[in-house]
């Protein structure tokens, strides 16, 4: 009898302590291994880098002051941007992105364009590839129009050179910048002929959302959702069946101009149910670089917070990013 229990206690250890081991090999599997690192350089500018492997959005850092916007020149502050871009991760950046084409999403992309390598994709709307073809910069630039998702349909995968990002442009939308009315909405058919040098050169053009996936080999390894404009839905929507193949993780969303919730940003943050939600484009980015940096609209940008954390809670983590901070 003693041998028995003897017996059925030794097996009970070998039995308990083999599913310990197999929970921790379990565990492992699903532990990422490979560190995010996002920054922001303010408005709905960020890198987004995983290994060697970066994504850079809405490329606009300077921010002018009001005073140069309304009545003078906006050009890039090549000293402020040389200052505070991160080369090395710039040099890694496989894919670049731009919602629409007003000079706050796509400006300074000519000056730093000399950080990025030449084979690197960037992934943008018709009207802004004629503003930018006075540049002639040396990075391929995909227009991405006639190739969009949508809440029915797929759109087509953007690959970047080596497979590692790829992107879906989604029908997106522009919200009213006051009244109901949409300013510098204009479509550019054909190149320009001079410089933009003027707020009004940036024309906005067709508005995009993206979903973003890192890849490994045929495996999503991260998958992130961007809309540099509050869009609401059915607009920045895409069907939920790409959700089977990965969820998203990261989702980066506007907070300007929120006056609804209910039709956005809740559809989609309820289609995707993102681990975070990242707020772009919250801050005054008319204020003089020696200023504190304050909300463009402190009301609207604290209602928004409070919606989302009653709606979501500790489900979902919200971040307010500062501009040439790491997340």
């Amino acid at each position: 009898m003693i041998t028995v229990i003897t017996r059925f206690f030794n097996l009970a250890i070998i039995f308990i302590f083999t599913a310990i081991f197999a929970g921790k090999v379990w565990a492992q599997e699903d532990v990422d291994t490979i560190y995010t690192e996002i920054r922001s350089y303010g408005t709905s500018c960020f890198t987004v880098q995983r290994g060697d492997v970066a994504l850079l959005t809405d490329p606009f850092i300077s921010n002018p002051s009001a005073t140069q916007v309304m009545f003078g020149r906006v050009q890039t502050d090549q000293d402020y941007v040389d200052l505070y871009v991160n080369t090395g991760t710039f040099r890694k950046v496989k894919m670049v992105i731009a919602g629409h084409s007003h000079y706050d999403h796509l400006m300074d992309l000519p000056f730093l364009s000399k950080y990025l390598p030449k084979e690197t994709p960037v992934v943008l709307n018709e009207t802004g590839k004629h503003i930018l073809s006075w540049y002639n910069l040396p990075q391929p630039l995909i227009v991405a129009n006639d190739s969009l998702g949508s809440a029915e349909k797929e759109g087509k995968w953007i690959y970047d050179a080596d497979s590692t990002l790829r992107v879906m442009a989604l029908q997106s939308q522009h919200p009213p910048h006051f009244a109901g009315i949409n300013l510098m909405n204009k479509r550019y058919t054909e190149d320009v002929r001079t410089e933009p040098v003027m707020m009004k050169d940036w024309q906005e053009g067709k508005t995009m959302a993206f979903l973003v996936d890192w890849l490994e080999g045929d495996s999503i390894t991260y998958r992130i959702y961007f809309s540099g404009s509050l869009a609401k839905a059915p607009f920045g929507m895409f069907p939920k069946k790409l959700l089977d193949e990965h969820p998203v993780d990261d989702l980066f969303i506007s907070a300007a101009l929120f006056d609804d919730f209910e039709k956005a940003p809740k559809p989609i943050i309820d289609l995707c149910k993102p681990k975070r939600v990242i707020l772009m484009h919250w801050e005054n980015f008319f204020r003089s670089k020696e200023k504190e940096v304050k909300a463009l609209n402190e009301k609207e940008l604290e209602e928004l917070i409070t919606r989302l954390q009653k709606e979501y809670g500790n489900r979902i983590t919200i971040i307010k990013p500062e501009p040439l901070n790491y997340y």
